[in-house]
Parts: structure tokens; C-alpha cells; sequence
């Protein structure tokens, strides 16, 4: 850097020699008119051999300075709404500007030159800086040009003086800022917005001789620090990244010993399961590892992982081909039965389909999502002999007229408890017993007797909101449903699926709860982070509220 501002500085005295002859024209030139005239970007000054190789392109032909020009004209026909990116396209641009800038000073001048000029100048501040050692020859060429056109301007160092203290004046506000970065927390944030800054101030130009040693030693001193924190912050890195290296080969060690896991039971693969996803869970909240193992060790553990779950897959696709088998053997009953349920021999085919319904039972599993369908279907075909059978017996239909009498009155009578200001629990829970205990009811009566109790049930579901808090409410709801169930003769496993499914998801909120336990463990400082903390926070009270609302439930189904 400072070879550079020697060669500006010796230029600059070679051409004091001018500077009397230039006093007359300056003094005609308003303090408006050199602003409107000084360049924006950097000027550095050039050898005498760069100002030697200028001179001898200004000997081009005429046919080359008007190929330049027209080259200018169709530059700027093009849409300078769009940003080119590309740098080839780019340096061709520059290429053209310089070749007309040098026809403009080599040429004679007139009123519209120093406008022509300015103009190439915008072009080439818009152009910007380009990644590729071609632009620093062009850069000096242009500067060498720019400088002799204004020497003919006879303004040349006035400009130059005004030039360095504007350039003096912006070089101040980025060591400024470049000094305020020495106190950020984020390292490599400040060390890239550093080297913005240094971009920056390397193409603002030179200041005043004086002033060149002081303005580089602010920025230098300013980056010292950085560079050093950053040197810092490197090394502590390093240390960690070890750290997770041998937390990551741990891991490893743990699911590869997994990996080649076989069982023939739900209960074992579900449990290994569990395992291998806390080792996914471990492995991906432990942070980055060094650069030359991350791909080797990352590979091997998701390639274990991936051999657990298709290990785990294959074994549930023989289980789904044993379940389609049982689905065959469960339809085939169903049409046995089908062909039985309008028999009119009541006893032997009471038997007869007693006895299926026993093989039924032996059957195994089917798809999940066919057990409620075949059940229904299988309970259908039953029931329509069953009823024809009932209907036959005179006796059989007296009861259920009874039975019909016994759940109109509970549910007349639960009507006569919402009259109360208050509720009696104990009395509408025995009321409720009392209708589901009651058997069976004519056909014709069926769906008229639910439809009753089902309203009268709502009517008491709705005067009991206001009356009690969220969680009594919840309790009260909770135990008419399972009073429903465990009266149903065909609930029971519905009642086992309910204790399933409260089970699934006390499971399912705790690891919740764990993760978001350990996110909150590596959160860093920030307020960011506190705000994000306290959400976290917020997430984890509920759910321990909604656990214990579902372990409420789930005792009340164990007294059943």
C-alpha cells in the first residue's frame, strides 16, 4: 500500500509545475461545479511506463476510435434496468468505456466532452468492481486517462485536494466502523463485515500524504484485534469439534450393536425402537465434528440406522401378510354365517354359529384399518338370527318391553336432576348404570330410546360446564364415557384401545417435554433465545398438566 501512494505522491509532484497555469482556470470554477466533477471511486496513480503505454494506444487508427464510439452508442441502447452479473460481459464493457474514454481525450474538445466523460465515469461506478486480474490493468488504464483529461482541464489538482479529503472523510466513517466491530460477540460475523470494510476502503483512492500512515493504521490496528479473536474463536472451535467426535463415536458404537437386531415380538421391536431413536435424538443435538471425519462417521451411523429400520420393516411386512391371511379366514366366516342367519332351526343353528363365533375368536389379527369394519360386519350377520330368534319368543319380547320401561324411566329421571341447581353426581351415575345395565329393547324402539338418553346425557353435559372448572369438567366427561364402555358387552376392547391410546400419549407428550428440555439447554445467550426460553417454558407446563389429566384417566380405567 504504500508503494502505491509513493508512485500517486510522485506523480502529483511532477505536475506541480502546472498547478500556477491551472490557479486562473480554478478560480472560474464555483465549489458546485468541482463536486459535480469529482469522480466517486477510486483514482490511483499510475508509473510513467503505464502513462507511456496510454500514449501509445492514443495512436490507434480513426477507424478504431469510431468503432469505439459506435461500440458506446449501443451500450447504452441496452436496458440498464438489469444488473449484469456475468464478468466476461463485464470487463467488455470496461473494455469499451476505456477505448472511448480515450478517443474523448485524445480528440479535440468541445462544449459536450466534459458531459460525455462524466458519463463513461457513471458507467463505470455502476459496472463496480469484478472478481478477475483483467479489471486491475483496465482500472489502470482508465485512471491514467482520467488523469490526463483533466490536466488538459487544467483543474486536475484541485479536484485531486478536494478528492482526497472526501476520500479521507469516508475512510474515517469505516475505520469507525471497522472499530465498532472489535465488540461484537459474533466472531465470524465481524470478520466477514471486516472484509467488506477492507474492500471498500481499498477502492476509495488515496488521501492527503499526511494523513496516509494515520487512516491504514486505524483500519490495521481495528482488524489486529478482530483477526486475533477470531484466532481465538477458531481455536476454542477445534477443541470442541473434538469433543463431538468422541460423543458422535460412542453413539456409533451404541447402534451399531442395534443395527442387526431380530425379534418375532411387537413388545422387543418397539422397545429397541425406542433406543435407536434416542441415539438419533443424542446424535443430532451434539454439534458439528472436524471436516475430515464428518463425512465417514456420519455415513456409517445413518447406514446402521437405516439397516435397524429395514430390519424392522421386514419383519412387519411378514406381520401384515399373516394379517391379510386372517382377513381371508374372517370373510370366509362371515359368509358361513350369511348363509345360516335366516334359518328357522333355532337351535342347531344357534349352535352352529356359536361355534364359529368361537372360531372367530381363535383367528388372529387383521390390518388395522379393516378391525372395526369386519368386527361390525361379523356382528351384524350374528345379531339378525339372534333377533329373528328373540322375536319367536313371547317371553323374550316381554323383557324387552320391560327393559325399554326400565331406560325410559332412568332417563326421565336424570331429566328431574336438571331441574336442581346443582348436579348430583353419584345419583346420575347410578342413573346412567341403570339405562346401560338394562338389555335389550324392541328393534322398533332401539334407535328412539338411544336418541332419548343421548339428549338427556348433552342436557347434563352442558349445564355441568358451568358449573365446574376445566378439570373436574374433564373428569365428569371422562367417566359417562367410560361408564358407557365398560357397560357395552362389546367395549372391551375398545376399553383396552382407550388405555392404549392414553398410554401412546403420555409417551408421546414426555419426549416432547425431553426435547424441548434439550433445546433449551442449547440455546445460547441471547434475547432471542431468553424469549424463545420462555415459550419453551410455557409448552413444557402444559403438557406436565395434560399428563397428569391422562394419568387421571387412566386410573379410572383401571377400576373398571
Amino acid at each position: 500500500m504504500s508503494v502505491s501512494k509513493k508512485k500517486e505522491e510522485d506523480i502529483v509532484d511532477n505536475k506541480k509545475s502546472t498547478k500556477k497555469d491551472l490557479k486562473t482556470t480554478t478560480a472560474k470554477t464555483t465549489s458546485k461545479d468541482l463536486k459535480s466533477v469529482l469522480p466517486k471511486s477510486t483514482i490511483k496513480e499510475n508509473s510513467k511506463n503505464d502513462i507511456l503505454n496510454i500514449d501509445k494506444d492514443s495512436d490507434k487508427s480513426s477507424d478504431e476510435s469510431k468503432s469505439s464510439v459506435s461500440a458506446t452508442n449501443e451500450i447504452e441502447k441496452k436496458d440498464d434496468s438489469i444488473k449484469e452479473t456475468n464478468p466476461y460481459i463485464l470487463l467488455k464493457k470496461k473494455k469499451e468505456i476505456v477505448n472511448n474514454l480515450r478517443v474523448l481525450v485524445n480528440g479535440n474538445e468541445d462544449n459536450d466532452t466534459f458531459n460525455k466523460v462524466k458519463d463513461l465515469q457513471n458507467k463505470w461506478k455502476d459496472i463496480g468492481q469484478i472478481n478477475n486480474s483483467k479489471d486491475r490493468s483496465l482500472w489502470t488504464t482508465y485512471n491514467a486517462l482520467l488523469d490526463r483529461f483533466y490536466d488538459n482541464r487544467s483543474i486536475y489538482f484541485e479536484l485531486k485536494e478536494l478528492d482526497r479529503k472526501k476520500n479521507l472523510e469516508i475512510k474515517s466513517k469505516i475505520c469507525d466502523k471497522a472499530e465498532s466491530l472489535i465488540k461484537d460477540t459474533n466472531v465470524m460475523r465481524s470478520v466477514s463485515k471486516l472484509n467488506e470494510l477492507h474492500l471498500e476502503f481499498k477502492h476509495i483512492g488515496p488521501v492527503e500524504k499526511e494523513k496516509q500512515n494515520e487512516i491504514w493504521d486505524r483500519l490495521k490496528n481495528a482488524s489486529d484485534e478482530i483477526y486475533k479473536k477470531k484466532k481465538d474463536f477458531i481455536s476454542n472451535i477445534k477443541v470442541s469439534l473434538g469433543e463431538n467426535l468422541e460423543k458422535k463415536i460412542k453413539l456409533l458404537d451404541d447402534i451399531n450393536n442395534l443395527k442387526s437386531f431380530k425379534s418375532e415380538h411387537f413388545k422387543e421391536w418397539n422397545n429397541k425402537t425406542r433406543e435407536v431413536l434416542t441415539l438419533k435424538d443424542k446424535w443430532n443435538a451434539i454439534g458439528g465434528v472436524p471436516k475430515s471425519s464428518t463425512r465417514n462417521i456420519s455415513k456409517e451411523f445413518w447406514n446402521a440406522f437405516k439397516e435397524f429400520f429395514n430390519n424392522k420393516s421386514s419383519f412387519f411386512k411378514k406381520i401384515d401378510d399373516s394379517y391379510k391371511n386372517n382377513l381371508k379366514s374372517k370373510k370366509d366366516l362371515i359368509e358361513k354365517v350369511n348363509k345360516l342367519k335366516d334359518s328357522d332351526l333355532w337351535e342347531e343353528t344357534s349352535k352352529e354359529i356359536q361355534s364359529i363365533q368361537t372360531e372367530w375368536k381363535k383367528i388372529g389379527k387383521v390390518p388395522i384399518k379393516e378391525k372395526d369394519n369386519i368386527y361390525k360386519e361379523f356382528k351384524s350377520v350374528c345379531d339378525f338370527f339372534y333377533e329373528r330368534m328373540r322375536l319367536e319368543d313371547k317371553d323374550t319380547i316381554k323383557v324387552y318391553e320391560d327393559n325399554l320401561n326400565i331406560k325410559i324411566k332412568a332417563c326421565d329421571d336424570i331429566e328431574k336432576l336438571l331441574t336442581n341447581d346443582t348436579i348430583d353426581q353419584d345419583e346420575f351415575f347410578k342413573l346412567q348404570v341403570k339405562f346401560l345395565e338394562a338389555g335389550h329393547v324392541p328393534k322398533e324402539k332401539i334407535d328412539e330410546i338411544r336418541d332419548k338418553f343421548k339428549s338427556v346425557i348433552d342436557k347434563v353435559v352442558t349445564k355441568t360446564s358451568s358449573l365446574m372448572n376445566q378439570d373436574d369438567f374433564d373428569k365428569f366427561k371422562f367417566i359417562i364415557e367410560l361408564n358407557s364402555l365398560a357397560k357395552n358387552p362389546y367395549s372391551k376392547n375398545k376399553i383396552i384401545k382407550k388405555k392404549s391410546d392414553i398410554i401412546k400419549k403420555i409417551n408421546s407428550i414426555q419426549s416432547e417435554i425431553k426435547n424441548l428440555k434439550n433445546n433449551i439447554y442449547y440455546l445460547k445467550e441471547s434475547v432471542a433465545a431468553d424469549n424463545l426460553k420462555k415459550e419453551y417454558l410455557v409448552k413444557i407446563n402444559d403438557s406436565d398438566k395434560e399428563i397428569e389429566s391422562l394419568k387421571l384417566q387412566l386410573n379410572l380405567i383401571n377400576k373398571v
